[in-house]
């Protein structure tokens, strides 16, 4: 039986080394403890005292030192030495001619640089280059083994530096991935938190315009049971006045009395321009045609001597800008907006002076109802809850435009409207 030779023993030490060495790092995702166990197994595998793997970065003029194993830099030693500039010496040339560079006394080689205070002293050196696709990407360095580094230390350090190229290349790739994961995750969380706050808007509108909706048929009956009254109590009675009036004028006509029949029918003429009056007066409420035909300063300036007339409050009308026209269903919504305004103002203001300003500007006309009445406290009786107040709201918003409503108890009220030109 042949009895193995010292340098036989020695490969197979190498090759379990290595081994071991595989499947440990196999096992590993964190950059930091791939390079802490592959240092490790360096400073074993040669005897050194200390070591260093160093990686090279976006600056092609320095290398960073990743990992460090028997010398126990401080904090701020590490944060001003942690770089190694990239330029020709013993420590430097495994990346800069991408080969293993040694040294039997590093204090003595050409092109030395010394030691920063606090750093150990490098006596006996190697380095190897870690290459991926024959391009270095750092350094292996160990230092201070008691006896000259040997070629098959060499051969083993980059035997060592291929397998670990390779496993912090993957490592940087898992930890790459683990970080994007997490931006992933925390985008899609906070998507989805976007989505049920705006899900959750979106069923509080629709519930909101659901009660619009409800309000508003109740509103149109209401309106439609106001104008019946109007006709039935106005225009009706009035009519029947005049038929009254016409009968009797044909009955004194029968009887020859032309004086007292020409008083009747006078009477009747009287009767039917009141009709008339109270017919255009409905008409108006229904649709304006000041604002069909001359646009939305005429009406509101109407609307505005109107308002004045009935409710003995000063009401002016200022207008800024080139006024032009706008869509019909902005200029309604604007006018129907200053008219429940108004008719705020004077069922609840108390106030003596209402100023309303419509300002055309480049891109959007605002319309102003200012008035200088007692106010309130929008908190307690909020747009949300407040029919008037929401159908003006919304005639703005389905136009695209916004609504706002400030006040204040003793301070007015202000009521404001922007509408999008186009």
């Amino acid at each position: 039986m042949r009895v193995p030779q010292l340098h036989e023993i020695d490969t197979r030490l190498q090759l379990d080394a290595l081994y071991h060495l595989a499947v440990e790092l196999s096992g590993l995702r964190s950059v930091d403890q791939v390079l802490e166990t592959a240092l490790r197994q360096c400073l074993t595998l040669t005897g050194s005292q200390f070591g260093f793997i160093g990686l090279c970065g976006d600056d092609p003029t320095r290398m960073e030192i990743a990992a460090i194993l028997g010398f126990h830099p401080t904090p701020e030693f590490y944060e001003t030495h942690r770089y190694i500039p990239l330029r020709p010496n013993v420590f430097a040339n495994a990346v800069l001619e991408s080969r293993a560079v040694r040294s039997v006394d590093a204090r003595t080689e050409p092109g030395k640089v010394g030691q920063p205070p606090g750093h150990p002293e490098v006596r006996t050196f190697l380095g190897v280059p870690l290459r991926l696709q024959r391009r270095p990407i750092g350094m292996i360095g160990v230092a201070n083994r008691s006896t000259p580094y040997e070629d098959g230390h060499e051969r083993l350090m980059l035997t060592y530096a291929a397998q670990i190229a390779i496993v912090i290349r993957n490592a940087q790739l898992y930890e790459s991935l683990a970080r994007s994961n997490e931006r992933l995750e925390r985008i899609v969380d906070q998507r989805t938190a976007q989505l049920r706050e705006t899900s959750r808007e979106l069923a509080e509108k629709a519930a909101e315009l659901q009660q619009v909706l409800s309000e508003t048929v109740d509103a149109q009956e209401q309106e439609r049971q106001r104008i019946a009254r109007d006709i039935h109590d106005g225009i009706n009675q009035l009519l029947v006045g005049a038929m009254l009036e016409l009968t009797a004028g044909l009955r004194r006509l029968e009887r020859g009395e032309l004086s007292e029949a020409k008083n009747a029918v006078e009477e009747a003429q009287q009767v039917l321009r009141e009709v008339e009056s109270e017919i255009r007066r409905v008409v108006l409420d229904l649709h304006p045609p000041l604002l069909e035909g001359l646009g939305l300063p005429a009406a509101l300036r109407r609307l505005c001597d109107e308002f004045a007339a009935y409710s003995d409050v000063e009401c002016q009308l200022r207008v800024d800008g080139e006024a032009g026209r706008l869509s019909e269903r902005s200029e309604i919504g604007l006018y129907r907006i200053c008219q429940e305004a108004l008719s705020n103002v004077a069922a609840h203001a108390q106030a003596s002076r209402v100023e309303v300003r419509v300002d055309f500007g480049a891109s959007s006309v605002r319309l102003l109802i200012v008035d200088d009445g007692n106010g309130f406290d929008p908190a307690t009786v909020s747009p949300d809850r407040h029919l008037g107040l929401r159908s003006m709201r919304y005639r703005a918003e389905s136009v695209g435009g916004t609504f706002r409503l400030v006040s204040a108890a003793g301070r007015g009220t202000r009521v404001e409207a922007f509408v999008p030109l186009g």
